[in-house]
């Protein structure tokens, strides 16, 4: 496809979703089934639209394109109009977020199409509204514009996490999220306000080009700002406490997507004003700083993972997590690192769109949400046993199954950087989390459980679909990492590897990246041990935490998590202050 018109079908990537929306919406006044198939054939069309973009994208080593919204295009380099900007990174983020998206929309049509129709139509529109601002997200190249679609997703989040008013959590996780997410919203908008009153632009690339010049205290300060709004949106620690409280209410559907695809918003808008606005020289504080904040969040995320008993709960907190190893994979800013990382989120999206589904689904027949009140449903409900264990495979990097690529790069983008602390933080979240869904599946699924459930739903048609496709996604993307990495993960990289070219293709129209050299032996004996003895050792502390008392580690730190919104601000509002203080000394 020419350039040109790839550029200009780019802001059709949100357009279309928000039409099929605002058609839901009204359609559900006359028919639920109306209004399920607006939705699924808008999100359908967007995935066919990026899909027919995507290869102009990712062409030879991959392309950044732009278009500018009434063709307000930069005058000598200076950007006067919204920017939508596709690089590898962002293309194959918005291409699966609209995947998705296609498949959790058929999941609730099937789930819960039940509903009535005004609601069921209010459900549909927000689902849309929040995938149309993760794809926005994705494809913008303008920090008021990465706001714009950060308090879009915020109003949709709000929306779907209380949605279910009648659940006596819901209006409490949706308070919360509403007064986390508002702190994180304003920071945000004073730090890209701070950038334009220092430098005049609020165009990514062209940001990128004027801190080339220097980076000021104010700037450290703007950069402080943005990284604990992006960090709040994302559930880096300390700024975390709100996302596991989102996960308790919603539908599995909800959960899924926020879990799978929103909460990347955050890491996102970090990783473009880490690696394409800061320079490289002046951003060794902010990128060491996130690396410190993710391994944080991949080993307090892990354990308190597998304290949970809530099964919903249990897979936010692995969210957090996952948030961690995402962000010590983007900060350590080298080839394998920041192409393992890029994996991992497609990856992550797979997986634990999954599980969440399973999760949900769990809920929704057994009417029980506590591990301590299931077992035995592998006898009864195999297929959802199978695609839990099958996410749970995934995610412990099982091979062929996609996270052994994803996470054995992320490790060796580690130890070539020399970071042998931020690999033995890696490798300990990777254990615990692998006990932690042990731990789940065998409560949930194998353990015996003497009564009989009092009632089970059946699986309907469209349960069964989402499944087998994301299971077959854990497959595909599993079995050919030289594919994904030579088509996605090394374009991606290169892109945020190389901020003048970015700027470049931003500020010029298009731009071609430069090869960059990604490579992961699959049947590296090392690679097999460490992704092996990580799952024997996960599975053995799986089984030896089902018989001892709660480690003291875990209760201090399910103690410090009181559920007050007010103690969840003050963890933010220090956080704020001190990245401020660290990145302005």
């Amino acid at each position: 496809m020419n350039v040109v018109i790839a550029a200009s079908l780019l802001p059709l990537g949100v357009v279309v979703p928000i039409a099929g929306a605002i058609a839901s919406m009204l359609l559900a006044l006359a028919s639920r089934l109306a209004a399920a198939v607006a939705a699924i054939a808008a999100m359908t069309a967007t995935t066919a639209l990026l899909t027919v973009i995507a290869p102009t994208v990712l062409a030879g080593n991959g392309r950044i394109v732009s278009h500018y919204l009434g063709h307000w295009g930069p005058v000598d380099g200076a950007a006067l109009g919204v920017a939508f900007a596709a690089d590898p990174f962002g293309m194959t983020f918005a291409w699966i977020t609209a995947a998705i998206g296609t498949l959790l929309l058929i999941y609730v049509q099937s789930e819960i199409g039940r509903l009535g129709k005004r609601e069921f139509g209010f459900l549909l529109s927000l689902m849309q509204l929040l995938l149309a601002a993760i794809i926005g997200t994705a494809l913008t190249a303008d920090t008021i514009n990465m706001f714009v679609w950060f308090e879009v997703a915020a109003l949709a989040s709000y929306g779907l996490t209380g949605f279910f008013l009648t659940r006596p959590t819901a209006l409490e996780a949706a308070f919360k999220t509403l007064v986390l997410t508002s702190i994180a919203g304003f920071a945000v908008f004073v730090g890209a306000s701070l950038l334009y009153a220092d430098h005049g632009a609020l165009n990514v690339g062209q940001l990128g080009r004027a801190l080339t010049h220097g980076v000021t205290r104010p700037d450290m300060l703007a950069v402080a700002l943005l990284l604990a709004g992006y960090a709040t949106k994302a559930g880096i620690m300390p700024f975390h406490a709100w996302l596991p409280d989102a996960h308790t209410a919603p539908h599995g559907a909800v959960s899924a997507l926020f879990s799978a695809l929103m909460y990347d918003i955050g890491i996102i808008g970090i990783t473009r004003l880490m690696l394409q606005i800061l320079p490289a020289h002046d951003g060794v504080s902010a990128r060491t700083l996130f690396t410190v904040l993710g391994a944080v969040t991949a080993v307090a995320g892990a354990a308190l993972t597998l304290a949970q008993d809530d099964l919903k709960r249990l897979l936010a907190w692995d969210t957090v997590s996952q948030m961690g190893v995402l962000a010590m994979g983007f900060a350590t800013a080298n080839a394998d690192s920041v192409a393992g990382a890029t994996y991992h989120m497609i990856n992550h999206a797979l997986f634990k769109a999954m599980l969440f589904l399973c999760a949900g689904t769990v809920v929704h027949i057994t009417g029980k949400a506590r591990l301590s009140e299931m077992g035995g449903l592998a006898r009864r409900r195999p297929l959802i046993a199978a695609g839990f264990c099958v996410g749970v495979a995934a995610i412990a990097g099982i091979p062929p199954l996609n996270g052994y690529a994803s996470v054995g790069l992320v490790h060796q983008g580690l130890m070539d950087a020399g970071d042998w602390a931020g690999f033995a933080a890696a490798e300990l979240a990777q254990i615990l989390t692998i006990a932690a869904l042990c731990r789940a599946a065998y409560l949930a699924f194998f353990r015996r459980r003497g009564a009989p459930y009092a009632h089970l739903e059946p699986i309907h048609g469209g349960v069964v679909f989402a499944l087998v496709m994301l299971g077959a996604g854990c497959v595909a993307f599993g079995v050919l990492p030289g594919t994904v990495i030579g088509l996605a993960a090394a374009p991606a990289a290169s892109a945020l590897l190389h901020p003048q070219l970015y700027a470049t293709g931003v500020l010029g129209g298009n731009a071609s990246l430069p090869p960059l050299t990604v490579h992961f032996d699959y049947a590296d004996p090392a690679n097999l041990l460490v992704a092996l003895g990580s799952v024997a050792v996960g599975v053995a502390l799986a089984a030896l935490y089902l018989r001892i008392p709660e480690p003291a580690p875990i209760r201090w730190l399910r103690a410090v998590h009181t559920g007050s919104v007010n103690d969840y601000a003050g963890f933010v509002a220090v956080g704020m202050v001190g990245c401020a203080v660290v990145l302005m000394l």
